[in-house]
């Protein structure tokens, strides 16, 4: 099931090809490197956008990750718990 976490996080983004992709984030200390994303979409939030990414790790855990452009801060919206 799906955990909602709403932290923010630090993020560390590829920007190529006029797309922005998180390859790394740090949460609870610890730095997590993105194996793949599996999702991506966007929200428009009245004048400004929110990117989402679902991502997974080298160890096959989800994590949603989104950038809000107005803030240009990442949060960390949710993981995957069983």
């Amino acid at each position: 099931m799906y955990q909602d976490i709403e932290e923010p996080v630090e993020v560390i983004a590829l920007f190529e090809a006029g797309r922005m992709q998180p390859i790394k984030f740090r949460w609870n200390g610890r730095a997590i490197k993105v194996k793949q994303i599996t999702g991506s979409w966007k929200s428009d939030i009245g004048a400004h956008k929110i990117r989402y990414f679902a991502v997974l790790d080298s160890a096959s855990n989800f994590f949603q990750l989104a950038y809000d452009e107005r803030n240009t801060a990442w949060v960390l919206n949710k993981i995957w718990v069983e």
